[in-house]
């Protein structure tokens, strides 16, 4: 993943054969942080754990948020099974 991103190649060792192929890449990844919520006192990369040699490859790092609230969530929770139960499934 480093060469790729870095030097647009990919070194591939097969049978005695080895080669160097060129390659273009586009990357969109997505991660967790750790303990499964984000920490704002701690920085993005001690948030996810990723090393960072690989998180200084992207050009972009965007955040999104869910802010805790316990009403929007469970009208959400409840609009998220109700598109895969049937009605009298969730009584």
């Amino acid at each position: 993943l480093h060469e790729a991103m870095e030097q647009q190649t990919i070194s591939i060792a097969k049978a005695g054969i080895v080669c160097q192929l060129n390659c273009r890449t586009a990357i969109l990844a997505s991660a967790n942080p750790i303990e499964s919520r984000y920490n704002p006192r701690r920085s993005v990369i001690e948030n996810i754990k990723l090393p960072p040699t690989l998180l200084s490859r992207f050009d972009l790092i965007y955040l999104m948020l869910d802010r805790s609230n316990e009403s929007t969530d469970k009208k959400l929770a409840s609009h998220l099974l109700s598109l895969y139960t049937k009605p009298e499934d969730l009584k």
